[in-house]
């Protein structure tokens, strides 16, 4: 056996297939999709797979992700989603066409940037609308930065943007689209041109589609990376079902290394585990307890991963174990054997960004 495990197999052709059906939804309510690789940890084959299918962006919170995108594909206009930090604003101004942005002082760290550099730079404005993560609050906010933001040298304010779904969970609806695109209309009041993004679309945005609703005609600009690359972690989570869409887009195996028939419940003093949590046990007869060497460090949370065989469980697991019970299953595992697994977006995020699991990049 050649092949070192644990390894995460990527069908390139079934994330294109996904690029694709994402873009084209998205286009027909006037929409170009820029596709977020962070996941990937700025995979050049997902770059591929996202512009095959039609991304007209490419985007990651990371700047060296870009960096790297500026090098294989130098024509891709870039954009970094996380806020930037000052410390990195050269290298921003230096490899991302444009950010995501909520801060005076940081805009100004930007500007001097794009000043030493003789570079230009484009800024999308942040208003929250209620997820409570990134974004001024208020409209007067939202102007009063874009007036002050272009005022800079070498600065242009090229949209506004919002995020939806990622801290408290708030989806987007006839109420909080329409507070971005009026806060679009005042920004273009105020810096007396059009904007060129007004971004208020992401993976969560699909629930919306699949339930055939509209948006305001000034929303022109998605985020979407998640429902692009893991579209099971959405049907799962949020019951959106595309039947276009691919589910065997990555799959983990991982090998076992241990299988035996144990009591089902722990003995001894119970106190609290590694994670500081105090586990209560009911009662239970005999389990067929397997082991993969797969753990935290490599998929953050054992209760991330889905097994692909039928009567085959997650109980939990370690820093470097997953302990499955096999009880069910009419497979007598034993060490050496291969399990696989679907993963929900957490552990796709780890498994693509540790070095001891191998990526495979597979074609249909």
């Amino acid at each position: 056996m050649n092949e070192k495990y644990p390894v995460i197999e990527i069908n390139t052709d079934a994330i294109a297939n996904n690029s694709r059906v994402v873009c084209h939804a998205l286009a027909k309510h006037g929409v170009k999709t820029a596709g977020v690789i962070k996941f990937s940890d700025g995979a050049k084959e997902i770059c591929q797979a996202y512009l095959d299918g039609g991304c007209s962006q490419l985007a990651s919170s990371r700047v060296v992700h870009l960096k790297d995108i500026k090098g294989w594909f130098p024509g891709v206009p870039t954009l970094l989603l996380r806020i930037p930090m000052i410390c990195e604003a050269d290298e921003v101004v230096e490899y991302a066409d444009y950010s995501l942005n909520s801060e005076a002082e940081v805009i100004k760290a930007l500007s001097d940037s794009c000043v030493k550099l003789n570079k230009d730079h484009k800024v999308v404005l942040m208003l929250d609308i209620g997820d409570r993560r990134e974004g001024v609050v208020t409209f007067d906010d939202l102007t009063a930065l874009a007036s002050y933001a272009e005022s800079l040298p070498r600065i242009t304010v090229a949209g506004v943007g919002t995020n939806y779904g990622c801290q408290s969970g708030v989806l987007p609806d006839d109420e909080n689209l329409e507070m971005v695109a009026e806060g679009s209309r005042r920004v273009e009041k105020t810096v007396g041109h059009k904007l060129e993004i007004v971004s208020a679309c992401s993976s969560s945005s699909f629930i919306r589609i699949s339930q055939g609703k509209t948006y305001p005609a000034e929303i022109s600009h998605a985020r979407v990376g998640g429902y692009i690359a893991n579209p099971y972690n959405m049907r799962i989570n949020r019951c959106v079902d595309i039947p276009e869409m691919r589910e065997d887009t990555v799959c983990l195996k991982a090998m076992v290394v241990e299988s035996k028939e144990k009591p089902g419940v722990a003995a001894g003093h119970i106190g609290k585990n590694w994670k500081g949590e105090t586990l209560t046990f009911g009662e239970s007869g005999p389990t067929v307890r397997t082991i993969v060497a797969v753990g935290s460090q490599d998929i953050a949370d054992a209760m991330n991963l889905v097994p692909m065989a039928d009567g085959v469980k997650v109980i939990g697991g370690s820093s470097d174990h997953v302990v499955l019970d096999t009880t069910a299953s009419s497979h007598k595992f034993v060490p050496g054997d291969i399990i696989e697994f679907r993963l929900r977006y957490g552990a796709m995020l780890c498994a693509f960004s540790t070095r001891h699991i191998t990526k495979k990049y597979i074609h249909d």
